[in-house]
């Protein structure tokens, strides 16, 4: 530029040795020796950025992946892959951190740190961080962490420790920044791209360090919007002195894959074998997806006004309000959209409080067993549980024990499975439910006790070459539902029984949940419609 200006104001006639000349070539070398400078320096803190982003990903983000199934080069390829995007989408919030040492001083060991405790969880206990974590948490006291301490967390947190300490020296003593917009612009733009990309931003929420922040975002905002809800009013009666009342909310299981309701294979011998149970083949849901379709189970919601399933109480307020003991016992992690009405029960109870759906160990219906035998021997007769299983949801084989339909799913991919093994595994699944919920029943035989089932939603197979329920498809919008009732139940209230044997083959939406419930606990109210009701 100075040898530009130089030559073009001396109308290009300045010798070599004019002294104008020199000094424009000697300022330009200078300009271009300092500009290597500044450069060489903000590469060498991007290349810093980036080892120590690879380095979080293969001692720390590595044990989120390494339980995840794969069958064949293919498979191992995508997983590496993925693994490859999660941990560099880490790489952005490293290097805006980065930009001020003493920032980085801080924040970068308390993320490693957290990332060594919980890759210790991943790998030891199979559970990850949840709002159903934060929640068992914080109602425990300091006492409550003793019982994992070991020598394997101590390594883990070691390790953690050595890592982020050379990370901070290495930053106060080599690095230095010199184009600091630069980067936090660019850091902005990767965040961006990174989290505010559908199904990406969906899976690197739930993984580390990502997860330290959405998940306890999603606790907090749980938190806040309890006690929000319209209250019940007016005179609510309950005309039975003694009863147990069951809801079990299930997953993914859709109606046609019922042995009760003809399905080739035997999928529920044991609910089959059981003359007590009513099956409803004809359940209709307009939603297909947990957190929509609960609310409009367990509140007045309906086609006609489906705003209440956003503004008003369960039916379990119902209940609590004539004397029932309320639990909610869950095997699913919460969503703010139904977390209210878990914490409407004078008892909430967590299983399998640190899975989530990017993880492919056992995740079993069964834990909630313990709690259920529990809850039931509680002295107040009249009781209500509420039991929000896994049921059928993918990973299928995380939700079974035995393989009795074979072979079964080897890889997460859909692609890389056959249409036989997943509906193999998704079958498993249906058998483990109906020994789940025959176990269940074994502890009401002798109990005046109600037991309705209901799964929220189905799930696709293959039907126009979708799968899972992340498309709107019609196998979707059919879901399990039976009821089951007991001898006493049947002898107080043989009306009822009746009517719902009469009503199984109707069409109804899972609306009905609501009405029939305090029905069939004969729970008066001007709540109650009783023509929704398949009691009625």
């Amino acid at each position: 530029f100075f040898q530009f200006v130089c030559i073009v104001c001396g109308k290009y006639k300045f010798p070599f040795h004019n002294n104008w000349y020199c000094l424009s070539l000697y300022i330009c070398a200078k300009v271009q020796k300092m500009k290597g400078i500044f450069l060489n320096r903000d590469i060498k803190y991007a290349l810093f950025i980036l080892s120590l982003t690879i380095g979080y990903g293969l001692l720390f983000v590595i044990w989120e992946f390494l339980d995840i199934p794969c069958s064949g080069f293919i498979d191992f390829l995508i997983l590496v892959l993925q693994w490859g995007i999660i941990t560099l989408a880490s790489f952005p919030l490293f290097l805006l951190l980065g930009i001020n040492r003493y920032v980085f001083s801080v924040s970068f060991p308390v993320i490693v740190l957290l990332s060594g405790v919980f890759a210790y969880f991943r790998y030891s206990l199979h559970i990850t961080l949840t709002p159903m974590l934060i929640d068992l948490i914080a109602v425990n006291d300091a006492g409550f962490g003793i019982g994992f301490m070991n020598l394997k967390l101590f390594l883990f947190v070691l390790i953690a420790l050595l890592y982020s300490l050379f990370a901070v020296y290495w930053r106060f003593s080599k690095i230095q920044v010199n184009r600091w917009e630069l980067f936090v612009v660019s850091s902005l733009c990767l965040l961006f791209v990174f989290h505010g990309v559908g199904k990406l931003s969906g899976s690197i929420s739930q993984r580390m360090p990502a997860s330290f922040f959405y998940v306890l975002k999603d606790y907090i905002l749980q938190r806040r919007t309890q006690g929000t809800r319209i209250d019940f009013k007016g005179d609510i009666h309950c005309n039975v002195d003694t009863l147990t009342a069951i809801v079990v909310l299930g997953e993914s299981l859709r109606a046609d894959h019922l042995q009760l309701n003809g399905y080739r294979r035997n999928t529920t011998p044991l609910l089959a074998s059981d003359v007590r149970i009513c099956s409803f083949p004809n359940v209709y849901t307009k939603e297909v997806f947990t957190h929509t379709s609960l609310p409009v189970i367990l509140t007045r919601a309906d086609s006609i006004d489906d705003k209440r399933a956003q503004t008003e109480q369960s039916f379990i307020s119902l209940f609590k309000k004539v004397g029932f003991r309320t639990s909610w016992l869950a095997s699913q992690e919460p969503v703010n959209t139904y977390s209210d009405f878990m914490h409407e029960a004078d008892t909430l109870i967590y299983a399998n409080e640190g899975k989530n759906v990017y993880m492919f160990d056992k995740w079993l219906d069964g834990a909630l067993l313990p709690f259920y035998q529990k809850e039931l021997e509680y002295s107040n007769p009249r009781k209500l549980i509420v039991l929000h299983t896994i049921g059928s949801h993918w990973w299928y084989n995380s939700h079974f024990e035995k393989e009795v339909f074979s072979p079964v799913l080897r890889s997460k991919n859909i692609s890389s499975s056959t249409q036989e093994a997943i509906v193999n595994s998704y079958d498993n699944t249906i058998l483990y439910t109906d020994c789940f919920l025959h176990q269940l029943i074994e502890e009401l035989r002798d109990e005046v006790a109600i037991l309705i089932y209901l799964s929220d939603h189905g799930e696709s197979l293959g039907e126009n070459e979708k799968y899972l329920h992340a498309e709107d498809n019609e196998p979707l919008h059919y879901p399990a539902a039976f009821v089951w009732y007991s001898v006493k139940y049947e002898n107080l209230f043989p009306q009822k029984i009746e009517a719902m044997k009469r009503n199984a083959v109707k069409h109804v939406t899972t609306s009905f949940m609501f009405h029939s419930i305090l029905d069939a606990s004969s729970i008066t109210s001007a709540y109650l419609d009783e023509e929704q009701s398949i009691f009625k």
